[in-house]
C-alpha cells in the first residue's frame, strides 16, 4: 500500500448545515469529493471559547487550554497586568496599541504564552525526522527561526518596533511576514498586496501550497489555515453556501494541481474541518448585551491600561463569551450575584476550589476532574448538582455512570480548559443563542454572525479525511486531530 502524505486545511467558520446545504445545490464539488472519497463526520466538537486563538492551540498541541495556556482571542495577562488581544477589532486594537497587539499575535503567541509544557505537532515531527509545513496557521512552533517582516505599509504602522524571531517548521509562512525562502511571495503578487491583507487570505496560501506541490517539496504534513469563510460570514450569513463556494474553488485548485483530483487522493491523505461555527445576532437592540449595565458603581479597567490597586474587575469580550478577571477580594461573590440576574446570559461559570461552579438563577452546578462519572470521551469527573444546567443527562452502561450533554457537547472538559488556563480568578460568561455581548471598542456583528459561546451552534464543526472510515472516531474532536495526524506521520513517509 502506497504511504500518503497528509494535508491538513482548516475553514474558518466551517458549519456543517451549511456545508450540507451547498453539497444539495451542488456548489462545493471538490470537498464534495473529497468527503465521496473518505469519512465525515457533522459533529466534530471544537474547544471553547469557540474563538480562533485557543482552537488553533488545541489543534497544534494536542490539549485543552488548561494545558496549553492560551486562553482565548481575548484574555488578561495577570503576571503583566495587561490585556492580550490577538487583532479582534480595530478600535480595540487601537485601544491598546497596534504594536503591542502585533507583537503578541506575531511573536508571544507561539514563543511566550504558549506553553513549553507542551509540544506542537511540527516539533513532534521534527523529533521523530518528519517533515512539515505550516502555511497561514497561527500556532506554528518550531524547529526553524524566522525573522519578523513589515511589508508595506506596515513598516509606518509598525515604525520602530523591534520583533524577535519567531519558530516553525521548513517551510512555513506567515503571510509576508515571516516565510521560508522558497515561499518569498513574488513582486507585485496582488493577492499578497495590502488589500489582501498581505497574503493572509485563502487564494495566497493555496497558491503557496500548489508552488510546494509543483516544486516536489511537499512534506510529510501540510497544515492549511483558510480565513475568508469567516471573514465574510460574520458580514452575511445568509450567503453561506455562496461563501463557502469560494473556499471550494480554492481547494478545487490544489486537487487540480496534482493532474487530476483522483490523484491527489491516491498521493496524499486529506484532513479537511473548521475551528468554530456561527450563531446569527438579532438586529434589535436587545441583541447586545451591554456587561457594563450589570455592573454599574463598580471600576472595571480601562483595556489599554489596567490598575489592579484601583480597579475591581477586566472584562475581555471573546464576541458570545467574555472573560471576567476580578482584581480584589469580594469582587467574584458580587459580579456573580448580579449576573445571574441577566436572562440573555446562557451560561455562567466560575472556579470554585479545584473544580467548576456553574449558576442561573437558584441552581447550581459543581464538577471537578476525577471520579466515578466517565464522559463519552472517557474522562473521569465528580458531579454534584443540577446537570440541567448544562443540557447534561446522566445514562449507565456496563455498570458505569456516562454523562452525556445536549446543546454544550464536551461541555465539562471545555469549561475546565477555559476556567483554568491562567491562574487566579475568572468568571465566565456566555451569550444566549441571537446575542452577543457589547463592550465599548469590542466588534459587535447585529444582523450578522458571531461565535465564542459553549453553545452547539458555535461548537459543531464538520470533518472530512480521505482514505478514512467512520471507525476512526466514534465522537470526533478537534483536540484529539493531533493525535490522529501523527499516527499517520509513524505509519511511514519522510
Amino acid at each position: 500500500m502506497m504511504w500518503k502524505k497528509t494535508i491538513f486545511i482548516l475553514i474558518d467558520s466551517f458549519m456543517p448545515h451549511v456545508f450540507e446545504e451547498a453539497e444539495a445545490q451542488q456548489k462545493v464539488p471538490a470537498l464534495s469529493f473529497l468527503k465521496a472519497n473518505g469519512a465525515y463526520w457533522n459533529d466534530c466538537v471544537t474547544v471553547f471559547p469557540t474563538m480562533s486563538a485557543n482552537i488553533d492551540a488545541s489543534l497544534m498541541t494536542g490539549t485543552y487550554p488548561d494545558e496549553h495556556h492560551v486562553p482565548g482571542l481575548v484574555w488578561y495577562d495577570r503576571d503583566e497586568q495587561r490585556v492580550v488581544n490577538y487583532i479582534n477589532g480595530g478600535k480595540a486594537v487601537w485601544r491598546l496599541g497596534t504594536r503591542k497587539c502585533a507583537r503578541d499575535v506575531l511573536v508571544s503567541l507561539n514563543e511566550q504564552h504558549l506553553s513549553r509544557d507542551v509540544k506542537t505537532i511540527f516539533e513532534e515531527a521534527a523529533r521523530h525526522h518528519r517533515t512539515s509545513a505550516s502555511l497561514n496557521f497561527s500556532i506554528h512552533r518550531g524547529p526553524v527561526c524566522y525573522s519578523v517582516q513589515k511589508p508595506g505599509l506596515m513598516k509606518l504602522a509598525l515604525l520602530g518596533t523591534k520583533f524577535d524571531s519567531v519558530t516553525g517548521p521548513e517551510p512555513a509562512l506567515l503571510g509576508r511576514f515571516f516565510h521560508s525562502t522558497g515561499l518569498r511571495a513574488r513582486f507585485g503578487q496582488w493577492n499578497a498586496s495590502v488589500f489582501k491583507k498581505y497574503g493572509l487570505n485563502d487564494s495566497f496560501v493555496i497558491d503557496m501550497a500548489i508552488r510546494l506541490r509543483k516544486e516536489g517539496r511537499l512534506p510529510a504534513l501540510t497544515v492549511i489555515y483558510m480565513p475568508d469563510n469567516d471573514y465574510m460570514y460574520h458580514r452575511y450569513p445568509d450567503k453561506g453556501v455562496d461563501i463557502l463556494a469560494r473556499a471550494d474553488r480554492q481547494i478545487g485548485r490544489l486537487l487540480d494541481s496534482f493532474g487530476s483530483w483522483e490523484e491527489a487522493v491516491r498521493q496524499c491523505r486529506f484532513i479537511i474541518t473548521g475551528d468554530h461555527g456561527q450563531t446569527k445576532i438579532g438586529v434589535e437592540r436587545e441583541a447586545l448585551i451591554a456587561v457594563l449595565d450589570s455592573l454599574i458603581g463598580m471600576r472595571v479597567s480601562c483595556p489599554e491600561k489596567v490598575n489592579p490597586e484601583q480597579d475591581d474587575l477586566v472584562i475581555c469580550n471573546n464576541e458570545r463569551m467574555c472573560f471576567l478577571y476580578p482584581l480584589k477580594e469580594g469582587v467574584q461573590e458580587e459580579v456573580i450575584k448580579r449576573l445571574l440576574g441577566e436572562s440573555r446570559i446562557d451560561v455562567l461559570a466560575w472556579k470554585d476550589e479545584t473544580g467548576v461552579r456553574v449558576g442561573r438563577g437558584e441552581q447550581t452546578l459543581f464538577f471537578t476532574r476525577g471520579g466515578q462519572v466517565r464522559d463519552v470521551y472517557g474522562a473521569r469527573w465528580t458531579v454534584d448538582g443540577d446537570l440541567t444546567l448544562l443540557d447534561g443527562s446522566l445514562a449507565e452502561k456496563d455498570g458505569k455512570q456516562i454523562v452525556q450533554f445536549g446543546q454544550y457537547p464536551d461541555a465539562f472538559s471545555r469549561l475546565y480548559g477555559a476556567l483554568y488556563a491562567r491562574d487566579g480568578q475568572v468568571i465566565v460568561i456566555t451569550a444566549q443563542p441571537g446575542t452577543e455581548f457589547y463592550t465599548p471598542s469590542d466588534p459587535t456583528h447585529q444582523g450578522g454572525a458571531s461565535h465564542g459561546s459553549l453553545h452547539h451552534t458555535d461548537s459543531l464543526v464538520p470533518l472530512i479525511i480521505t482514505g478514512e472510515t467512520k471507525a476512526a472516531f466514534a465522537h470526533p474532536r478537534l483536540v484529539d486531530l493531533k493525535s490522529y495526524m501523527l499516527g499517520c506521520l509513524h505509519s511511514g513517509g519522510y
